[in-house]
């Protein structure tokens, strides 16, 4: 099992789920830190009308003001939670106050992505709940609101069920528990870390061995991903059990959705899956930032590596064999460019990509701005330094002509009159984008 420090775990026992501070997962480089919130939805007692509902909260100390506090950083903030009912009413509403105490100044300052950790504990009948929660730093007098939304299923109505799947960063096994690192809230920062899927499984009736399949999906239904489970044992009217998310290659960024369902398993371990017993599915997302929105359309942003890549590359990322594998090419490509390796930016990426965005800005014409000859030269030398425009000598087409460093330079003409600048000038055709800031 994956070592973890204790302090930073859940225990889970058989049956049962003892508290203690949750991790959140929130990158030490984000642009945007915010207060993450995520819910469990647990049965309650056997035959009752409630539910366990256990709310974690994590905040980024990066939305924190830390003052010197004998020798230390001190932060203090209350956190006010209310739950609504599908009407809007009040069902809960409870406020409790947190105090962190840091002994490093830079640690204080959010560098390492350190959050402080809490959860609370409710009941709640059946039913689509709205879960408000209200952050209010003490020092730094400001406010960090946000919410989430809840569904307790109906639980005693079947002979198989299931509870809210939890990602889970980190197992260990202590003799008859777990100790566990939860992974806060469905977006997944970085696609190359471990995941597992900690659930409760519930039965009716005789023991029986059940086996857990999952499947990760698109929004328009395509598979991306899927996998199984080990068989479980099920003598309990409660088993916990936990299984690896394994994903091949790379997500584009995006909204999925993780469906897990139980299906009754032979004695040899295999899978029913005839018999869906149970199902639950809760949502698993890539984030988006400028380099997954480029990637929002892999193939494309391939053919747009025509002015820096040789056909042959560019090839082998549009006809890989799983868009996993093409964007793995594709990363591969970009690494080897990288100006800065050790570093999280790859300034040629981002130069490169801002161009084809320029480009398409002020270029287009008949086809996109990167592929118009303007949009082309843009993309491979950058800015001109100066810029010279004239009538041609009919008096009737358009002249530009741009001058870059090293008495390089480049004449288009428009013909039309609609803009539609064509390269009058020769360009090496071997020419490509190079970074060279």
């Amino acid at each position: 099992m994956m070592p973890m420090k204790a302090t930073s775990a859940l225990v889970l026992g058989i049956g049962s789920v003892i508290s203690a501070p949750a991790v959140a997962q929130q990158p030490a480089d984000a642009n945007t830190p915010k207060v993450l919130t995520d819910a469990i939805v647990l049965r309650g007692a056997q035959f009752g009308d409630a539910s366990r509902c256990d709310l974690y909260i994590s905040v980024p100390y990066q939305l924190l003001q830390f003052n010197a506090y004998e020798g230390k950083m001190l932060a203090e903030y209350s956190v006010s939670i209310t739950v609504r009912d599908s009407s809007g009413r009040r069902i809960i509403d409870t406020t409790f106050r947190r105090s962190v105490l840091e002994a490093s100044y830079s640690v204080s300052r959010g560098t390492t992505g350190k959050s402080d950790n809490s959860i609370r504990r409710f009941t709640l009948r059946p039913g689509p709940y709205t879960v408000e929660t209200v952050v209010a730093d003490a020092f730094g007098r400001k406010d960090h609101a946000g919410s989430i939304d809840v569904r307790v299923p109906a639980y005693f109505t079947s002979n198989v069920e299931l509870s809210t799947p939890m990602y889970v960063s980190q197992i260990e096994q202590r003799g008859g528990r777990y100790a566990i690192t939860p992974f806060v809230g469905d977006v997944v920062w970085s696609t190359d870390m471990q995941l597992f899927v900690f659930l409760e499984t519930y039965i009716g009736g005789q023991p029986r061995r059940i086996k857990h399949r999952w499947t990760l999906s698109r929004v328009d239904g395509r598979i991306a991903a899927a996998g199984e489970g080990d068989p479980v044992p099920c003598e309990r009217i409660a088993t916990q059990s936990f299984f690896p998310l394994r994903i091949d290659g790379r997500l584009l960024p995006g909204t999925y959705t993780l469906r897990i369902t139980a299906h009754p398993a032979d004695a040899s371990g295999r899978a029913d899956t005839s018999v869906t017993e149970a199902s639950v599915s809760r949502s698993y997302v890539v984030p988006r930032t400028f380099a997954g929105d480029v990637l929002s359309d892999l193939k494309k942003a391939a053919r747009q590596l025509i002015y820096v890549a040789d056909q042959e590359q560019i090839d082998a990322i549009i006809n890989a064999k799983t868009e996993g594998e093409g964007l793995t090419l594709f990363e591969e490509f970009w690494k080897g460019l990288d100006p800065s390796p050790g570093t999280i930016r790859n300034e040629a990426f981002d130069e490169y990509y801002s161009r084809i965005d320029e480009a398409n800005k002020r270029f287009k014409s008949y086809n996109e701005g990167w592929l118009t000859d303007m949009g082309r030269v843009f993309i491979v030398f950058g800015e001109p330094l100066t810029t010279e425009r004239f009538m041609g000598p009919n008096g009737i087409s358009r002249i530009v002509r741009w001058v870059y460093p090293n008495n390089i330079a480049f004449t288009f003409e428009d013909t039309s009159g609609f803009g539609d600048y064509r390269l009058r000038s020769g360009m090496p055709g071997n020419q490509k984008y190079r970074y060279r800031r």
